[in-house]
């Protein structure tokens, strides 16, 4: 496409690329075979799968395009923009010591171009979600059928005579001392 700037991710320089335009390709490569030892793999721009979450609330899908790399027979899974991130903006970015996440500024899944990606953290993307009005109070959805009425930190005391006869009981220790 015009316009669009390809750099090798980082972990994978060699073998993965992702580009300005939120997509992801492998690069030509040769892999080892059982039979033949050796294969070459012609590189070529990579699907991403689709992830559609319904939101709780608006009923509304919330996309996730996801990607899958495949170096030296092991699957690394990843989501496309926590790469075009990482490729562009952060090559040095831990997410899970961190605690950051990856949003779309715009909301739109599909759009993974690094302009349209931000970093967060965990109550800065629960705030955005809220100011949307795409999330339930837990207060309201909440079953409280079994919650106390009169929540008291008092414990009940019984008192028992030596055959194992209730004697009396008491609402908390205080009373019955």
């Amino acid at each position: 496409m015009p316009g669009e700037v390809w750099k090798d991710v980082p972990g994978f320089e060699g073998t993965y690329q992702a580009s300005t335009m939120g997509r992801v390709k492998s690069l030509d490569r040769i892999i080892p075979h059982p039979r033949l030892h050796q294969q070459f793999v012609k590189g070529q721009i990579m699907s991403q799968s689709v992830a559609k979450n319904r939101n709780i609330k608006t009923g509304e899908p919330m996309i996730d395009l996801r990607v899958t790399f495949a170096v030296e027979n092991n699957q690394y899974y990843f989501n496309t923009r926590r790469v075009i991130y990482k490729t562009f903006i952060d090559p040095h970015l831990d997410y899970q010591n961190d605690g950051l996440y990856v949003i779309n500024v715009n909301g739109d899944g599909f759009n993974n171009r690094p302009e349209n990606l931000a970093l967060v953290i965990k109550s800065e993307k629960q705030l955005r979600a809220v100011k949307r009005d795409r999330v339930l109070p837990f207060l309201k959805t909440a079953d409280r059928s079994n919650w106390k009425k009169n929540y008291s930190r008092c414990k009940p005391v019984a008192q028992y005579d030596k055959q194992g006869n209730m004697i009396g009981q008491y609402p908390s220790i205080k009373e019955a001392s």
